[in-house]
């Protein structure tokens, strides 16, 4: 999608997240990830950091979802967050550190603030009117 967006002429911007600890929280899937957004030429890249958040309600969800697909994630995951509503990757330091640099290399916007200020700005071509797909 992004690059049919590109080759129509439509900047994007991609919001990175959740990166769940212990499951995706990797530099390999980092890296995967973010070589796509430089190949699809994404204008920016918004990354609140490596990690989930999770509300009362939808935690016991979540927890089930991690006993039914990776068992004994769900006790990890209690141990290391217990009722916390942000639960960051232990590398998370790590893997901002690396986000950040590969943007930069690549002329990606990575600065919430600054991204956020494009989107409110950014100016419609079409005048208003609504696309269709049909």
């Amino acid at each position: 999608m992004l690059k049919t967006l590109r080759n129509a002429g439509i900047p994007t911007v991609v919001w990175l997240c959740p990166v769940l600890p212990f499951i995706n929280d990797t530099e390999e899937n980092l890296r995967g990830i973010l070589n796509y957004c430089v190949e699809a030429e994404v204008r920016g890249v918004i990354c609140f950091g490596m990690g989930v958040t999770l509300r009362d309600g939808n935690r016991e969800y979540f927890y089930e979802q991690l006993d039914r697909l990776f068992p004994g994630m769900k006790g990890k995951y209690m141990r290391e967050f217990g009722n916390g509503y942000v639960c960051s990757s232990p590398g998370n330091d790590r893997l901002m550190k690396l986000f950040h640099h590969i943007c930069e290399e690549a002329g990606i916007m990575h600065d919430n603030d600054e991204i956020f200020k494009y989107l409110n700005e950014f100016q419609e071509k079409q005048g208003g009117s609504q696309l269709s797909f049909l």
